[in-house]
């Protein structure tokens, strides 16, 4: 796990019979989130892999999951790769993903613009807050864009739930499941955009206008006035706290794009891994509750806590049934967002793990008062975990 800020980057590296194989999973990071280590990171993989990645999984298409390839874009061109896995949701051929894609990149660009014409960009309020996830979910195109071409070589495939790979991506022994996101009209429901959700209130002159409407002047250019039958101070301010759904419909749009998320079971010699990208509670607790998931959880060795360990990342009965002894990684820090990571969630993932590591407790030499810490990581002796300038490696014995 590498520390690039509030973002996400895995290297999965494994023994084959010829040589060593790489996994890429993501490599990104927020914009008001970002340590100024992609490049770095970037520069570790290509040393450690000597620039040829078997596969390279990005999770989702927000920014702290795709931006590194967007800033590194020529690098990794220089890298070969075998294959680049996206969701089923990114696959422009497919009428269902472009209809849904539309949808989100449509209201992202609007209540970008909301925002901004109301000024409310400014970080650690509720709409500074919801400003953050909205150019989170934005998207970075170019990052998309060399994904989807391969990279350099590589064989671009749109997964969805049911998707089972042996020899995934070439490398022998390893059995790759795909258990999110699915492809049925339930989760197409759940995953589009508020529709029909308007809420009204009055202007000055009693008239109704749409929510969060971007006025053309600003409040000492425009005549007050009360006219007769107007409704009570109360009735306005009431109306006036429910209309503000700018911010809800933004939290609203990124827990969408989250429920779109990759979920991969690695198993490779009898251990398992599972990544869960941005996954929240109800894009794959129904998932996690089937006879088959029983089999999943109860035989892990590795847990991606997924997105950062935010309240709604992990169902807390989907963990009470994880085996005990598993190791936890979180790649996490409280900025932009201070109410991630989830102190429930950790506390209790730390009653399941035989280790929980955090990112943001990966000490960075020469880092400023500015640099998020998160607890000093301890590491027991033989627990298999190591740390570097920034990355913290888990060697699992086969």
């Amino acid at each position: 796990m590498y520390r690039v800020g509030f973002g996400d980057c895995f290297l999965v590296s494994m023994p084959t019979p010829r040589s060593m194989a790489h996994i890429l999973i993501d490599c990104g990071a927020h914009p008001q989130g970002d340590l100024g280590l992609i490049p770095d990171v970037v520069a570790d993989v290509a040393s450690v892999c000597d620039r040829h990645l078997d596969l390279v999984i990005a999770t989702n298409a927000h920014r702290d999951h795709i931006s590194g390839f967007a800033q590194c874009e020529q690098e990794f061109k220089r890298f070969t790769v075998g294959e680049v896995w996206l969701p089923w949701t990114e696959n422009e051929e497919d009428a269902q993903a472009a209809r849904l894609k539309q949808k989100h990149t449509d209201l992202a660009h609007t209540l970008r613009q909301h925002f901004e014409a109301k000024g409310m960009v400014v970080d650690g309020t509720p709409g500074g807050d919801a400003f953050a996830v909205v150019m989170n979910a934005a998207g970075n195109p170019t990052g998309l864009a060399l994904l989807k071409s391969g990279i350099n070589g590589g064989k671009v495939r749109y997964v969805h739930t049911g998707c089972n790979f042996d020899d995934a991506a070439g490398i022998e022994g390893l059995r790759v499941r795909v258990l999110g996101p699915p492809r049925d009209k339930e989760f197409l429901a759940r995953t589009a955009p508020p529709s029909g959700d308007r809420l009204s209130k009055l202007d000055a002159g009693g008239r109704l206008i749409a929510p969060d409407t971007i006025l053309p002047f600003v409040d000492k250019w425009t005549a007050k006035s009360q006219p007769l039958g107007a409704l009570g101070d109360d009735d306005k301010e009431a109306l006036n706290s429910l209309s503000e759904n700018s911010s809800a419909l933004g939290f609203a749009l990124d827990q969408a794009l989250n429920s779109t998320s990759l979920i991969t079971l690695l198993s490779f010699r009898g251990k398992n891994l599972l990544f869960c990208g941005d996954a929240q509670h109800g894009s794959w607790e129904s998932r996690m509750n089937s006879s088959q998931a029983a089999s999943i959880l109860e035989h892990l060795d590795f847990f991606k806590v997924p997105h950062h360990g935010s309240c709604n990342g992990t169902p807390r009965n989907v963990l009470e049934r994880m085996c005990d002894g598993f190791v936890a990684m979180i790649s996490t820090q409280n900025r932009p967002w201070p109410s991630i990571p989830h102190d429930k969630l950790l506390k209790q993932l730390e009653e399941k793990a035989r280790a929980v590591v955090r990112s943001d407790s990966i000490e960075i030499a020469n880092a400023t008062e500015a640099v998020p810490k998160g607890p000093d990581l301890e590491l027991e002796p033989g627990s298999g975990l190591s740390v570097g300038p920034f990355w913290c490696d888990y060697t699992i014995s086969l």
